[in-house]
């Protein structure tokens, strides 16, 4: 019968409200919970035990979620939010082995209770105020956990944290007082701890992203919830009313409260952007977002990887990728619906931070104190930008960033030197990546970095492209920003500010296929130089230089081969180990590959005395010539070669074999 349901017998008044809270604990099962969620539709009752239910009913996911909604709904707001934000805090500080752990050790301790009270034994006292004796209860009071439960699997941090957003979209409307900011921030501050674990989880964005949308309000339609593998029903149905706050305050707010929670909202989008695109993974075939690439196959067909299908379709066509682009547009939405202008992620990236740790600390006090996160204020401009020029969403302007993008490389990526550069989180380096092939994209960006005034900006922006270029994880990456280095080193007006950087490149750097690259960059500055126009392998013209630049320029005399020498045709017998050669194959190959084509273009060679170049560098090395020295190199480290030695090694040894064979037979 009903009425023997310890549940029901215990009801207030027939026992005081802490005890029932304790006969629930003892009670509480996956059955029961139907029966609790009638019980809680008494809102006096809720407001008295609904804050410490929360934990007893966080385990019990999903089958628990109506009555953590009532709890949110009829509990008393302030006392609910603050368990909320509690058990926000613990997800964040505990991971799935520690809450299993924490559930086993409660197992034991209920398993211990139950044995002593089988004996006859009963808890040290029974609760206070009971007009039930403990005794009259106890006896057909069930553990917590039955064999059901101890069998089950207890629901994942993801739909831990989906209840606890869900039930503070409900709470913090609930709250009226003159200050809810101060509710708010501190939930704010818990929940990202939380959500950061679970970044890489598309379910836990969605949480969030659901949460964010109900303080924004029915702007636009919401999207359809995805598939979730736990099973959570998520609220998507108008939930019955709301109990009032029991202390409620009804003045209306001041407008600094009202902007100070306006703040505290957009503050957390970005953090939210910003964790989000910090857990994409570094996967090759399409890294993070891919919008560099994807640019570039936009508005540069002819500089896409030969053979490697568009970016535009995989994004298109994968399933999960295309969900990453839904994602940051939703997240884009939700900046216009919180009033966050794209002026405002502009100021945030390039205006320097004045909070100090001190404030960071603190609970605001007005919205000129809380930061926006500048990391995420990045992603979210570059989607702004990336929707403009992919998807045909309305243009952004993008000129107040320009004038200081090297400022944004510096305070993103730190010191060029750093032995670091290049082991950023994936989704930052192909925003900077992007951002630069989109200003580039604009003359007047170009005629900004060529200005006299502007080369210590010019040389570093070159420095911070060209080492990501060689550091860069990615390999899809990595040519993004070669192409990036190129072009922003050719766009320079100056001859000889360009074969100063070459020259560094060559003879400081410690990158051998940075090394590669700056060849490269020889190679394309020669041609353009000595000849009306050049295309590279794709057939895409690459520089085109006016009659008078070609006449005047430093890459059309001897001058510049002739600085140059000394590093492009090194010899390998001054190294030391077959390692240290085997690192210098990619160097080899490209110097090889521009002997070659000075050897091969009619009147180069003579027009950049090529002969005499080679001489100084043969007399200095005393090799008896740099093809032979290359030879030798290799006869003798392949002497000094393991059998069996390694297929890239044997390619490599043959790859130059075959170079050397045919510069000997133009050498004739």
């Amino acid at each position: 019968m009903a009425d023997d349901n310890p549940l029901l017998r215990a009801l207030p008044p027939a026992v005081d409200y802490l005890s029932y809270l304790t006969i629930l604990e003892y009670n509480l099962t996956l059955e029961q919970l139907p029966l609790l969620h009638d019980i809680l539709q008494d809102p006096t009752l809720t407001a008295n035990i609904g804050w410490d239910l929360v934990h007893l009913l966080l385990p019990l996911l999903p089958e628990s979620q109506k009555c953590l909604q009532d709890v949110a709904r009829l509990g008393n707001p302030r006392e609910v939010v603050l368990k909320v934000t509690e058990l926000l805090e613990a997800l964040a500080t505990s991971d799935r082995g520690q809450l299993a752990e924490e559930e086993e050790n409660e197992d034991e301790e209920q398993q211990v209770d139950s044995d002593e009270r089988a004996d006859g034994s009963q808890p040290d006292s029974p609760p206070l105020g009971s007009t039930l004796s403990y005794n009259e209860v106890a006896p057909t009071a069930v553990p917590l956990q039955t064999e059901s439960l101890k069998s089950r699997k207890g629901p994942s941090k993801v739909s831990r944290l989906s209840a606890l957003l869900d039930m503070l979209a409900i709470l913090h409307p609930r709250i009226k007082t003159k200050y809810p900011s101060r509710f708010l921030s501190t939930s704010l501050q818990a929940v990202l701890p939380a959500y950061a674990g679970l970044a890489s989880d598309t379910e836990a964005t969605d949480a969030v992203l659901r949460f964010v949308n109900s303080f924004a309000g029915t702007k636009r339609p919401r999207l359809p919830p995805r598939n979730s593998s736990n099973h959570i029903h998520t609220r998507t149905a108008q939930l019955p009313q709301a109990a009032p706050d029991p202390e409620a305050n009804e003045e209306p707010l001041g407008p600094e409260e009202t902007a100070l929670n306006a703040r505290l909202l957009q503050s957390f989008l970005t953090f939210v952007a910003e964790g989000y695109m910090s857990a994409l993974p570094v996967d090759d075939s399409a890294p993070a977002l891919s919008w560099s690439l994807r640019l570039l196959e936009h508005v540069r067909p002819g500089k896409t990887i030969p053979g490697r299908r568009a970016m535009r379709l995989v994004f298109e066509e994968d399933e999960t990728l295309h969900s990453r682009d839904s994602t940051i547009g939703q997240m884009l939405a939700l900046t216009k619906d919180l009033n966050l202008p794209i002026e405002g992620l502009r100021s945030a990236i390039t205006e320097p931070d004045t909070l100090t740790d001190e404030d960071s600390t603190n609970l605001p006090a007005s919205a000129s104190e809380v930061p926006l996160s500048r990391p995420g204020c990045l992603y979210l401009l570059c989607a702004s930008y990336a929707s403009a020029v992919l998807f045909n969403a309305p243009s952004v302007q993008p000129e107040p960033v320009k004038p200081i993008f090297t400022n944004v490389l510096s305070d993103f990526l730190g010191d060029p030197s750093s032995s670091t550069l290049g082991s950023e989180p994936i989704s930052l380096i192909d925003s900077l990546l992007f951002l630069g092939h989109y200003f580039l994209e604009d003359k007047g960006f170009k005629s900004f970095l060529a200005s006299p005034e502007n080369e210590p900006s010019f040389t570093k922006t070159l420095q911070y492209f060209s080492i990501l270029s060689a550091n860069t994880p990615s390999a899809a990456l990595r040519y993004a920003a070669h192409l990036l280095t190129s072009k922003i080193l050719h766009a320079h007006p100056n001859d000889h500010l360009r074969l100063s950087f070459i020259k560094d490149t060559l003879e400081h750097c410690p990158y051998e296929n940075l090394k590669a690259s700056a060849v490269g960059w020889l190679k394309d500055e020669i041609l353009a130089a000595n000849s009306p126009a050049h295309s590279n392998a794709t057939g895409e013209p690459c520089l085109e230089r006016d009659t008078d630049e070609r006449n005047s320029s430093v890459f059309a005399t001897p001058t510049c081969i002739g600085i140059l020498a000394p590093h492009l045709f090194i010899s390998p017998l001054t190294m030391s180990s077959k390692d240290e050669f085997q690192a210098h194959e990619s160097f080899f190959l490209a110097a090889l590959n521009l002997y070659y084509l000075l050897l091969c273009k009619e009147g180069l060679k003579e027009k950049l005395d090529l002969k005499r170049a080679m001489g100084e560098v043969v007399e200095c090395e005393g090799s008896g010539g740099w093809l032979e020295s290359i030879e030798k190199g290799m006869r003798q480290f392949q002497d000094e070669g393991d059998e069996g030695e390694g297929e890239d090694m044997v390619r490599g040894m043959n790859l130059l074999e075959g170079v050397i064979a045919m510069c000997r037979e133009k050498e004739r």
